[in-house]
């Protein structure tokens, strides 16, 4: 039964690990509702969508033609799905993505990211790189990018990756740029061959003005340098791995 304290209630932990709430109000059955029904329903409202769109189309065909027309709705959205590749590939990433929102919600609460007011950095968009995922995120009014920072090690605890990294907006202060670090995207690669060295046999040349790739970024990305300019040499990565700084080879 656990640590018997004095003058506390003592039992069992809950049968689900769920992160501290930091509202400052009191608990009502308006917060509790909104707290563990509402925001785990919008959370997944993508699929909650779309299970009631094919339901009602399934439903349709079933009052306007029998059994017959709802096998028969279903058969061709079947087929949509599996046969065109890109109904497919939307439908694989609209998912992922949905995924990989609730993820993060998830760990930035854990992590401790909430605000007095219950909210947490917003995935607004997310895609896929060789290290793991990159992830634009805004952030709540009264948090900073130095919050999201010095959270990384947890916030890499909680969604199970090697590490975070993080990369304030130079424009907006609001948005930040995530790495979430999966795997090291060069063990799989082996001996790694120059992107250009086959480039004299395909019979095309690139200008010494262009950026001339030298490496592979930590988070996958082809990194690049510029040996002409108007001024001294710059290094241009290719993805938002190589500003952060991480290591190339």
């Amino acid at each position: 039964m656990g640590p018997q304290v004095p003058g506390r209630a003592s039992g069992l932990p809950p049968a689900i690990e769920m992160p501290a709430v930091p509202i400052r109000a009191q608990s009502t059955p308006e917060s509790r509702l909104t707290v563990y029904v509402l925001r785990p329903a919008w959370l997944v409202r993508r699929e909650i969508g779309l299970s009631l769109g094919a339901g009602g189309m399934v439903g349709g065909g079933w009052l306007a033609w029998d059994w017959p027309g709802a096998l028969g709705v279903w058969v061709c959205l079947a087929s949509l799905v599996g046969g065109v590749p890109g109904v497919r590939g939307w439908l694989t990433g609209l998912l992922w993505r949905s995924r990989v929102i609730r993820r993060w919600d998830r760990a930035a609460r854990f992590a401790g990211l909430a605000t007095h007011n219950d909210r947490v950095p917003r995935v607004m968009h997310a895609v896929r790189t060789a290290a793991g995922e990159r992830l634009r995120v805004r952030l709540p009014k009264g948090s900073a990018v130095c919050d999201v920072e010095e959270r990384t090690p947890w916030l890499a605890s909680s969604l199970e990756a090697s590490a975070v990294l993080v990369l304030g907006d130079e424009v907006n202060a609001r948005y930040a740029t995530v790495e979430v670090i999966r795997r090291d995207p060069l063990d799989g690669f082996g001996v790694l061959a120059w992107p250009w060295v086959d480039a004299p046999d395909a019979g095309w040349v690139a200008s010494a003005w262009d950026p001339m790739p030298v490496g592979v970024s930590e988070t996958g990305d082809l990194v690049v340098v510029s040996l002409l300019s108007e001024g001294a040499p710059e290094t241009i990565g290719a993805g938002a791995g190589a500003e952060i700084g991480g290591p190339v080879r």
